[in-house]
Formats: structure tokens, sequence, C-alpha cells
């Protein structure tokens, strides 16, 4: 099916115009928000909200600087300036609805997932070596670091092994 909507820019950190060039910005269809479900824009308007702190409809540098604050992050002017960049000015929520939905569109969908982590469960029980899964997530760049931080909730010791328990991580995945 080819849709109507009208082409909008992905604002992805690496592909900002530059300066001296012409505008080298990915385009995406604005219409990227009606393939997500309702209970993903939902979402999206709450973290619209919550960045929206003066509550003006629009996120300003100084609501970006607040909400990252409040997060324990101390980001420099530098940092808030490069990050409103990258997002249509003034943000308001329809074009953060655009630019949050075209990032979404891009994750993979629940039984992709669980077909990606089933190729690590020997016993079709769910539970994925962890081990092995480790192995083949660092042979392509993941960094052990980030392996542990992100599977740590879902990790059990059963029958001598770690295990990830990798349903309850798509089940958190995707909501």
């Amino acid at each position: 099916m080819v849709s109507s909507a009208k082409p909008r820019i992905n604002y992805e950190a690496d592909e900002r115009p530059q300066a001296d060039s012409r505008s080298t910005t990915t385009r995406v269809l604005s219409g990227a928000f009606t393939q997500i479900s309702q209970s993903q824009i939902s979402q999206i308007k709450e973290s619209f909200t919550m960045l929206d702190n003066d509550r003006d409809s629009i996120v300003s540098s100084a609501d970006l600087e607040q909400m990252l604050t409040s997060l324990g992050q101390y980001p420099s002017s530098q940092t808030i300036s490069d990050m409103m960049a990258r997002m249509p000015s003034p943000l308001q929520f329809p074009s953060y609805l655009t630019a949050m939905s075209s990032i979404l569109c891009q994750f993979s969908s629940k039984e992709e997932l669980l077909n990606a982590f089933s190729a690590f469960d020997d016993d079709d029980n769910g539970q994925a070596d962890i081990q092995e899964l480790r192995d083949a997530l660092i042979e392509v760049g993941v960094s052990a670091a980030d392996i542990d931080k992100c599977f740590k909730p879902y990790v059990k010791f059963s029958l001598g092994k770690e295990r990830l328990l990798y349903q309850d991580l798509v089940e958190t995945l995707i909501v």
C-alpha cells in the first residue's frame, strides 16, 4: 500500500544538515505514527508532557535541561543545543510524535525478537544460554558491560548456568 503522506525529516543525531552544504537528512513519512500502537502513542504523549515542564505545549531548551537534571544528568549548554538542533523548532507534539514514531517503527516486532532469542534456547523453555548470547553479541561489537547491564534483571542461575529469561525481556521491551 502506497502512502500519500507528506515526507518529513528524520531527526537522527548523525544526519544533521551541514552549514555549508545542502541538507543530508533522511526523509520519513509523517504517517509513521499510524504504524505504532495506540498504547505507544499514549506513551509518546506522556513523555512529551513530562518534557514540557512549563506546560506551554513546546519543549524548549530549558525544558530539556530541567528534565535531564531531574534524572541526575548535568548536560552542558552545548549538549542541550546539539540535542535541540536535531529536532524541529518549535518542538510541539505533532513533530515530536512524528520523530518518535519514525524511530519506533525501526524496532523489531515482538515475534522477530522472540525468534532471534530462541536461537539461543536449546530447550525451548523461554530461557537462553546467556554465555552463548553474550559471545555472539560481543562478536558483533556490543560491550560485555552493556550486555550485563541490559540483561541483569532477566538472568537467573539454573542447572549450573546463567540463563536469560528472554520472554520477560521482550515483554518489557514491547509495550
